[in-house]
């Protein structure tokens, strides 16, 4: 049973050994598909209230 425990516990060590490895990277990343979704998303917004389609019922 210890080897399992051991077992687990080597994978997340080489887990956040190759998420401290990537440091801030993954966080800028988030943040440009974020941003990106939210342009998109009001520019669709635009297009709806330039249709008068605001609140259209499908």
């Amino acid at each position: 049973m210890t080897n399992i425990f051991y077992a687990i516990a080597d994978f997340f060590e080489i887990i956040f050994g190759v998420v401290e490895s990537i440091g801030n990277t993954i966080n800028y990343f988030y943040i440009g598909v974020i941003f990106i979704f939210l342009v998109v998303w009001t520019v669709e917004m635009f297009k709806h209230k330039k249709n008068n389609e605001e609140h259209a019922e499908s």
